[in-house]
């Protein structure tokens, strides 16, 4: 069922799946790769190897197709294990918890300040007084 927030359809978490798995996502090449070894618990695994998977799991990752909604899934599913859209089981936590925080509790967003003329920054030799200094070949 697709139901909608704020004018954007939410998929369910069927449909995010089924849209990872016809994507012919990099993950089903190697299974191990993104959950780690079958044959030992994760915490087992040699902290070298373990950064080693991760670090080639991303790279597929950075690569598939189905990136999106891979995250998508990811972050409704919350999983335990494994790399995910290119983040790790607790990166994918962090960034759930991160989403549901306000930006900065209490404040709306304003932009920065700017200078009535921004171009004055970027030419040479005009300060904010408006005066443009002489080059060399003006003097001469």
């Amino acid at each position: 069922m697709t139901t909608y927030v704020e004018g954007l359809p939410t998929l369910s978490l069927r449909r995010l799946r089924d849209a990872v798995l016809e994507g012919e996502p990099g993950c089903v090449c190697d299974p191990e790769l993104f959950t780690g070894p079958t044959d030992i618990e994760p915490e087992d695994e040699p902290a070298q190897d373990r950064a080693t998977r991760i670090t080639v799991a991303r790279e597929v990752c950075a690569a598939c197709p189905v990136r999106l909604p891979c995250m998508a899934y990811a972050l409704r599913l919350r999983p335990a294990t494994g790399v995910w859209a290119g983040f790790t089981a607790e990166e994918i936590t962090g960034l759930a918890a991160a989403a549901k925080r306000p930006a900065r509790p209490g404040q709306r967003y304003s932009p920065p300040l700017r200078e009535t003329n921004p171009l004055a920054a970027a030419v040479p030799g005009q300060g904010k007084t408006g005066h443009t200094s002489a080059t060399a070949a003006e003097v001469a």
